[in-house]
């Protein structure tokens, strides 16, 4: 089977899993992740934070956006512009008032009254994905958003500064990758928080 081919199986299978998860269940692992990703100094001394908004079964992040709000850091989204370009990252005050169905219902910032900012703003980046590997292989939507972000942003990379977030149940013996695909540092689970970066160095 091509790699692609894997990959694609794969994403069905694991969104399969999470889909399976119920309301109450995906509530309660989502509070444990979210306590464990505050509990990081990278998150906790950031002063823009460039976070997601949370979709169908993935892990909810309201209590991240709403904590970095209340905290005074700068909270960033990002927003998907068409087919083949970068996100557009967006400054978000008022969730509430700012934000609008985007790509595949996805709430996205008002590019109207959201103002654009650079991919060089944030010093904290929360990735999504639909499966990691311990050694930080990561596999996303398809899209390569989020690749491409971390390959500019390879300082926060090596820092830890990159947190992926998921269920448990998403780790996977290994995840396919291609030369293009970026590992990261550091995933959270309800279970904890994996360094992928001192297993490589082990």
């Amino acid at each position: 089977m091509k790699l692609a081919q894997c990959k694609s199986e794969l994403r069905r299978q694991l969104r399969l899993r999470r889909d399976a998860l119920a309301n109450g269940e995906l509530e309660r692992l989502s509070d444990s992740i979210v306590r464990h990703v505050m509990s990081l100094p990278a998150y906790r001394r950031a002063r823009t934070r460039l976070l997601f908004r949370s979709f169908g079964s993935e892990v909810l992040t309201d209590r991240l956006i709403e904590d970095t709000i209340r905290s005074r850091a700068r909270l960033l989204l990002p927003r998907v512009k068409g087919p083949e370009e970068a996100l557009a990252l967006h400054e978000v005050c008022d969730p509430a008032r700012e934000l609008e169905p985007g790509w595949q219902g996805i709430e996205e910032p008002r590019s109207d009254i959201c103002p654009e900012r650079s991919v060089y703003d944030p010093d904290f980046v929360l990735v999504p994905g639909l499966g990691f590997d311990r050694e930080g292989g990561r596999l996303g939507y398809g899209g390569g958003y989020f690749d491409y972000i971390l390959n500019l942003r390879s300082d926060l990379v090596e820092t830890g500064a990159a947190v992926a977030v998921a269920f448990s149940l998403q780790i996977v013996g290994e995840v396919p990758v291609e030369s293009w695909d970026q590992r990261v540092p550091v995933i959270v689970t309800e279970d904890g928080v994996i360094e992928t970066r001192k297993r490589e160095a082990d």
